[in-house]
């Protein structure tokens, strides 16, 4: 039989501190292959984006590692930075969740991108430019043979991350991982990502790791999901029997947390019920006369 794209297993991550290891990521497990994707959700400090950095082998020096993570069959985490820095934006490549500190803001959009496509394929900086263009059309930025010359202050937060998204798929990977890409997004651009995306992992046929809190857009992106709570798994399996059948406690907690388009709206306070109130609260803040 053929190997996984990637293959799990066991990974724990922890650091070093003053009162010994903390572990951040404990014996965490999943298998993923071509055209699937897994969501892996949980709040802040879960564990979340720890996994795609130690799959990605960036990691600080002082973060230890144990458990196995085999991509395309081979082992990569005790493989060193020489090996490694070939596979990163090739084989598997990253979406980062804050474009404008990810973008270098002294270089052009074009030039990064193309410098990705010449890291791993070579070629000449006209042709790799003219990938960049390709690249920024796939990821329907308009007019992208005069804007591939801008740099990244002169996009609007949804075209940047655009611009991230082009980044990652210049080399077409067969393991995307996106972490957070909707952050500080809007809903309707969010929306636009995240059928980017979609329609992206499709057309190159790559398999999906998104990373993200918020469990209305992984309801919509992943096949399978993995909840994390404090670097250990809470629940995991396919998307809709998570999300409708789960009996762990914490993904019931995050599932009510989730806003329901048909919540019931509570009224609005009048202007006049505000003043109000304000008038009241320094009332009842004066010290009394005894």
């Amino acid at each position: 039989m053929t190997a996984p794209l990637l293959q799990v297993q066991d990974l724990s991550v922890s650091f070093r501190s003053h009162q010994g290891p903390v572990t951040v990521l404990e014996k965490l497990s999943f298998t993923l292959d071509r055209g699937q994707s897994l969501g892996i959700v949980g709040e802040s400090g879960s564990g979340k984006s720890m996994t795609a950095l130690a799959i990605m082998g960036l990691l600080p020096p002082e973060a230890t590692v144990t458990g196995s993570v085999r991509l395309q069959g081979e082992e990569i985490t005790s493989m060193s930075e020489r090996r490694l820095r070939p596979l990163r934006g090739d084989t598997m490549a990253m979406i980062f969740q804050d474009p404008l500190s990810s973008l270098n803001p002294y270089y052009t959009v074009g030039l990064q991108i193309a410098e990705a496509h010449q890291a791993h394929r070579g070629g000449s900086r006209r042709a790799a430019k003219a990938v960049a263009v390709e690249a920024m059309e796939a990821v329907h930025i308009r007019d992208a043979r005069h804007r591939v010359d801008h740099y990244p202050h002169q996009f609007s937060g949804g075209m940047r991350q655009r611009i991230m998204i082009a980044m990652a798929l210049a080399c077409e990977p067969d393991l995307l991982i996106a972490d957070e890409p909707t952050t500080a997004l809007d809903v309707t651009v969010q929306a636009q990502v995240l059928d980017l995306i979609d329609e992206i992992q499709e057309s190159i046929d790559a398999a999906l790791i998104f990373i993200t809190h918020d469990l209305a857009v992984v309801s919509q992106v992943s096949d399978h999901v993995i909840v994390l709570q404090k670097g250990t798994v809470r629940d995991s399996g396919p998307t809709r029997e998570v999300f409708t059948r789960t009996t762990d406690p914490y993904t019931q907690r995050l599932l009510a947390a989730t806003p329901r388009i048909d919540d019931p709206v509570p009224d609005l306070l009048t202007p006049e019920q505000v003043v109000l109130g304000a008038v009241r609260s320094t009332e009842d803040a004066r010290p009394s006369d005894g």
